[in-house]
């Protein structure tokens, strides 16, 4: 039994016809992140869709790239409940309101209905991002599609990783969500307590909306790029923060938001 993905019989149609074929197809369930109340219970602040895999490591990048926690977490406060596998708990209270609502797995969580992310001290950056060479981009970026397995499996998941200056690329991630994989790569550079943000580019293999860039400030990671488009919420939020974007990078070119 495989956690990321099912196997399912469906139609399929052609130009021969219509036969019955056995696809696979991306996970996707509704997993319960919970925290300790001020009784000192557990009980659920948020729940996600998401591909159930590395979960660990989401609610870790959840908790802190979400503004929940004010410090990262550390492994031996995670746990995932033993009799379901889909609650994953919290050893700690959360310091924001929890959502009542499900966080699905098209759209990005947000407390902030005016938009705005707040920070204690300025985003430290890595002018090596600002002027970056556009073939090490471009190598990035193919370097996460081709480290992608859930998604040349099935083609229905998103990815992301953190990308160096060295030309490495670490934490990979996939997730039926967007921000979950961001969420789990996050998680995993905190806990893997190998990675220094500021020296850091998120690598997504999709668009990159506000919710990402939010992320991002708040972790302190200053540059993305994304194969795919950025949105005016994201453009605002990161020309507010002077977080460097490349949007829709091709062997043609890139869009650019820079410092």
């Amino acid at each position: 039994m495989n956690d990321a993905y099912t196997e399912l019989p469906l139609m399929r149609l052609s130009d021969n016809g219509a036969t019955i074929q056995k696809e696979t197809v991306v996970k996707e369930v509704a997993v319960e992140l919970h925290a300790l109340n001020k009784q000192g219970h557990f009980e659920v602040y948020t729940t996600l869709l998401a591909t159930p895999t590395d979960l660990i490591e989401l609610h870790a990048g959840h908790l802190y790239s979400e503004g929940y926690i004010d410090q990262k977490p550390t492994v031996d406060c995670i746990q995932i409940q033993d009799n379901s596998g889909l609650q994953v708990l919290y050893d700690g209270c959360v310091t924001i309101e929890p959502r009542q609502r499900i966080v699905t797995s098209s759209c990005g969580a947000c407390n902030h209905p005016n938009l705005t992310v707040a920070r204690d001290k300025p985003l430290k950056h890595d002018s090596r991002f600002t002027d970056i060479e556009f073939p090490l981009l471009t190598n990035a970026l193919e370097l996460l599609t081709h480290s992608m397995p859930l998604f040349q499996q099935s083609g229905g998941c998103h990815g992301t990783a953190l990308f160096s200056v060295d030309g490495s690329i670490d934490h990979v991630s996939e997730d039926i969500g967007r921000h979950n994989a961001v969420d789990k790569t996050i998680g995993k550079a905190i806990l893997s307590n190998s990675t220094i943000f500021e020296h850091s580019m998120l690598l997504l293999s999709g668009r990159c909306g506000w919710d990402i860039v939010a992320k991002c400030v708040r972790v302190g990671i200053p540059a993305i790029a994304s194969l795919g488009a950025f949105s005016s919420a994201a453009v605002n939020l990161a020309r507010e923060h002077n977080v460097a974007l490349y949007g829709f990078v091709t062997e043609r070119g890139a869009w650019k938001v820079g410092y």
